[in-house]
């Protein structure tokens, strides 16, 4: 079983074939290298006259072309007919070749078999043609049939020609070959009418028609149609030839551009580094045999050429034939990330459909009218459909590579990883317009439950100082929104330093002294929200001290034991009235902030002045701050928060 797999693996296969050219590439070569005297030495092969290398490079190149399409799809019927165009090609061309050959008389049955193998090739390869074209690229009603009939007569009409031995058999072989190629545009003609409705099919069917019409045409009008009809040929068949070449270089165009036969970017890879390695051979073998140079050296020298000459031909076809995108794919994500932060929604849709069509070079682009849940290839490789995503349209995008290629398994993976990318830069996107719509409604909120209310207070107040001192707050509360703005995640440390510089400067402002103490030790990162909270409490109960205590000094100080951390704020003052007078709400700013911080607050008013203790875990400092407790007490209070009385 493994034998049988083996000798039926594609690599198997493309070896006979390639074993089939080289052989008759040796054969040519021999007769041209070969003593003519029995003593006499290697003739050189520069010697020979130049149309020869015309000929043997169209028929080697069609034959290994033609057979690496057969070897990766053995069973298909037009892969089989193309691969025996190309030994048709290599017959007719090495035969003629071989008449060429100068320095050597050959015998009359040589020359007759030459012939016939020349006559019988070209003929061989007008069948197959014309039988490719009925079956291939679409299904022709009764095409099989058709082709089978019309193979037969000429087929027939080759063997009776040919068994003439006289001159004139070669006018009859070229009238033969004419009606073929007439055969060959009227199969050609059925296609492009049957293919009308399928895209895919009609391009082929325009450039592969294009590529034979110009190849095989060119010889008939130049050499078949004159010799026809008993005038002299416009070129001789050795130059002639070459303009088959043009068909295998269409065949190998279109491998890339529409898929001929099938076949994939991968496989015109396999092409060029199978073609690498046989021009390397090739190099070898022809300096060997053409120069009086030692075998290493020769290798060596075939190794420059191929480094200078093949090397950079094959990238420029790479470049050629299978295009890539005009982006790079390391600038793809940056270039979605640009997308995705778009803020109007229109231009975001336009630059990703500007991007999906620079990445395929499409030369359509157009919003889908039935848009797909996935990325899907339709239309046989011509269009790409991509799924709608937030707040833009689904797209159809149609002719990547500027008309000059199809879709494939490739482009389609590139496809969802763009999606893919656009899908995580949108809800990157998105929660950062939610962080910065929470950030400016804290804003909002502080502005209107501190800045508007001490505002209005200040306003309305008929005390001096006491405008003052509101004024003073309230350009404290202003710098303390825009902190929490600017720099958020400070250091504990940084954030006590600040409020102490603060506190400091209320309290001498009113005569009253200071006195903090911090032990904390390593201190961490405060969220935004926790620096906010230690802020208000802090500043919260020094000015209920400064408006109401009569205090002559205020202890501030912080420790920390383990995870939890304890605030004591007190003064020397006169103590909180436990009547209290309903005029502010200092108390409940404090308690709401301790709420958000999930906290034990304590209020002791025993001894002289207050004393307030609050005890909270670290990790609730540094974790994102809900405004639940803000919330509550506005609900409880009826009014925006104040910190003008306790």
């Amino acid at each position: 079983m493994k034998t049988r797999l083996a000798l039926t693996a594609p690599a198997v296969r493309l070896s006979l074939v390639i074993a089939i050219g080289l052989t008759a590439l040796a054969a040519v070569l021999w007769l041209a290298i070969r003593p003519t005297e029995p003593d006499g030495g290697i003739r050189p092969l520069f010697e020979q006259p130049i149309r020869l290398w015309p000929q043997l490079v169209v028929g080697l190149g069609a034959t290994i072309l033609s057979g690496w399409v057969w070897a990766l799809r053995p069973r298909d019927l037009a892969t089989r007919l193309f691969a025996l165009s190309g030994l048709a090609t290599l017959t007719f061309t090495f035969a003629a070749g071989a008449m060429d050959v100068q320095g050597i008389l050959l015998g009359d049955n040589t020359k007759f078999v030459l012939m016939v193998l020349n006559g019988l090739g070209a003929s061989v390869f007008g069948i197959t043609f014309i039988a490719l074209f009925l079956v291939y690229p679409g299904h022709l009603k009764a095409g099989r049939p058709a082709a089978l009939v019309i193979s037969l007569f000429f087929a027939l009409w080759t063997a009776l020609a040919l068994m003439d031995h006289l001159p004139p058999a070669l006018a009859s072989v070229h009238m033969i070959t004419t009606l073929e190629m007439l055969g060959i545009l009227i199969a050609v003609g059925l296609q492009f009418i049957a293919t009308r409705r399928d895209p895919t099919a009609h391009a082929i069917t325009i450039w592969f028609g294009l590529a034979v019409f110009f190849g095989a045409g060119s010889f008939i009008v130049l050499n078949a149609i004159p010799s026809t009809f008993g005038y002299p040929v416009l070129m001789r068949a050795e130059y002639s030839f070459s303009f088959f070449g043009l068909i295998y270089l269409g065949v190998a165009a279109g491998l890339r551009r529409f898929r001929l036969f099938e076949l994939g970017e991968w496989a015109f890879r396999i092409l060029f580094y199978s073609a690498g390695t046989a021009v390397l051979i090739a190099l070898d073998a022809l300096l060997i045999f053409a120069l009086p140079i030692g075998q290493g050296s020769a290798f060596g020298l075939s190794l420059l050429l191929v480094a200078f000459a093949y090397l950079p031909m094959r990238d420029a076809l790479a470049r050629r034939f299978m295009p890539r995108s005009r982006l790079r794919e390391d600038a793809l994500f940056g270039a979605v990330v640009e997308v995705a932060l778009e803020p109007a929604r229109p231009r975001r849709a336009e630059r990703w459909a500007k991007l999906v069509s620079e990445t395929f070079n499409t030369l359509e682009t157009r919003t889908d009218p039935v848009p797909v849940e996935t990325p899907e290839i339709r239309e046989e490789g011509l269009a790409l459909h991509l799924p709608a995503l937030a707040g833009i349209p689904a797209l159809v995008l149609r002719f990547p590579w500027a008309g000059r290629g199809l879709f494939g398994p490739s482009q389609l993976d590139v496809a969802r990883r763009l999606i893919d990318l656009m899908i995580l830069a949108e809800a990157s996107r998105d929660a950062y317009d939610r962080g910065v719509a929470e950030e400016r409604g804290r804003i909002a909120r502080d502005m209107h439950d501190n800045i508007g209310a001490q505002l209005l207070g200040a306003l309305h107040s008929a005390d001096h100082d006491r405008k003052d001192l509101m004024i003073r707050e309230t350009l404290t509360d202003l710098r303390d929104i825009i902190n929490n703005a600017s720099t958020p995640g400070l250091d504990l440390d940084e954030t006590l330093a600040d409020l102490r510089l603060e506190t400091a400067d209320r309290l001498e402002a009113v005569g009253m002294s200071l006195d903090w103490s911090m032990d904390i030790g390593q201190a961490p990162s405060l969220s935004t929200g926790g620096a906010h909270a230690l802020r208000s409490i802090i500043r919260e109960a020094v000015s209920n001290t400064i408006k109401h205590s009569g205090a002559s000094r205020m202890d501030i100080a912080m420790h920390r034991e383990g995870d939890t951390a304890t605030l004591i704020l007190a003064d020397n003052g006169r103590g909180l009235n436990p009547a209290g007078d309903g005029k502010g709400h200092g108390l409940a700013n404090i308690q709401s902030r301790a709420q958000g911080l999930k906290g034990q607050l304590s209020l002791t008013t025993d001894g002289p002045g207050t004393r307030i203790e609050l005890r909270f875990p670290l990790a609730n400092a540094t974790a994102a701050i809900t405004t639940a407790g803000t919330d509550t007490a506005i609900a409880a209070t009826g009014r925006p928060l104040q910190g003008d009385s306790a």
